[in-house]
């Protein structure tokens, strides 16, 4: 009697377990890892476990005019070189993902981006080290874009820096890119991310701000596409943590050597463009309701210094298609902004004048 019992229990905790990862698999977790349709989500999609944020997209390419990379560049004559993180990339999947692509279709240039092929090789440097090998004057670009997220600016190029460093010529300088998968590897009907999404959306609901390391705030307009989700911003916590970091002497540091390698590509006839990718948070930041965060001033400081390179203030070109009530400038469930963003970007003013 005991046993079968026992054996009662234990089939209605094996039912009551399995019930539970089948329902929150089949109507939640399963959008963000088993997506038959193969599209991209973001990546606070990913993390927060936002169903309602998510903004399924297929990787695709309309340009008629394309960028090279380690893939397919055989050394045609380039005039633009790009470097730079996961905007310069295209982690954030979907239409177009590379701005280089636009800038190369809208003003017809050859357009090579470099992917660093270390991690711990920054863009700075990886720039000093061409140069002083002589890859640069090799192949004389006429510009230079580089490009880093706002957040990571300041740790990236606000330090010392060693103005010696080199690259040996015969090794590759740009490691080869994998073609973006759109799609998330699968998990099985029984995974952690079930536990997760009880998890996640419990602190969420119980929040004003929602999980402390991808804050949640509302906004005062309806900035994205998706219904439930349109008037919220879902960010990473380092947009907050990295912004306190901010302060005018480390600005300066960091205008100085953007100014030195200025300088030395000068003298190779090369123009530098800085583009700091505008952090989500900051971009929305005079559109969110209530917000306990304090406000984060890098272009602010950016633009009073003295510079030899010309800054593409990526806020304020993306602020005015804000304010022309433009949707998914930022992808809702992404730290990357999206196609609307780059085509806004390629097009600005400053472009247009100096590289048309």
């Amino acid at each position: 009697m005991q046993t079968r019992k026992f054996l009662q229990i234990f089939l209605l905790i094996i039912f009551i377990f399995v019930s539970f990862h089948a329902s929150i698999w089949y109507f939640y977790t399963s959008q963000i890892f088993d997506r038959q349709d193969k599209l991209y989500v973001g990546d606070l999609g990913r993390v927060s476990y936002q169903i309602d944020s998510l903004h399924p997209r297929k990787l695709e390419y309309t340009l008629p005019k394309k960028h090279f990379n380690a893939n397919n560049w055989h050394g045609e004559k380039i005039d633009i070189i790009t470097v730079g993180d996961s905007f310069s990339n295209a982690d954030m999947g979907g239409r177009n993902p590379y701005y280089q692509d636009y800038l190369a279709t809208f003003y017809n240039k050859n357009i090579l981006n470099l992917h660093r092929n270390s991690e711990e090789l920054n863009s700075l440097e990886l720039l000093i080290g061409l140069y002083n090998n002589g890859w640069l004057k090799k192949y004389k670009p006429k510009f230079v874009i580089l490009q880093m997220v706002e957040r990571f600016s300041i740790e990236a190029h606000a330090k010392d820096i060693d103005w010696k460093f080199t690259i040996d010529p015969t090794q590759s300088i740009i490691a080869d890119l994998k073609t973006k998968d759109s799609h998330i590897p699968q998990l099985k009907l029984i995974n952690t991310a079930n536990y997760k999404f009880l998890l996640y959306t419990l602190k969420y609901k119980f929040s004003k701000r929602g999980y402390k390391y991808y804050p949640k705030l509302s906004l005062n307009q309806h900035f994205f596409s998706q219904k439930h989700y349109s008037d919220n911003l879902l960010f990473h916590f380092e947009d907050v943590k990295y912004a306190n970091a901010i302060n005018d002497s480390r600005i300066d540091k960091l205008n100085k050597n953007l100014n030195k390698l200025a300088k030395l590509l000068k003298t190779l006839d090369i123009q530098l463009f800085y583009m700091p990718a505008v952090d989500k948070y900051d971009l929305y930041y005079d559109y969110i309701k209530n917000n306990p965060f304090p406000q984060n001033h890098y272009f602010n400081l950016l633009e009073k210094q003295e510079k030899e390179y010309i800054l593409i203030n990526t806020k304020t070109i993306l602020l005015e298609a804000l304010k022309d009530g433009e949707i998914d400038i930022f992808y809702a469930d992404d730290t990357h902004w999206s196609y609307k963003a780059s085509e806004k970007i390629a097009t600005n003013e400053v472009f247009q004048r100096l590289i048309n």
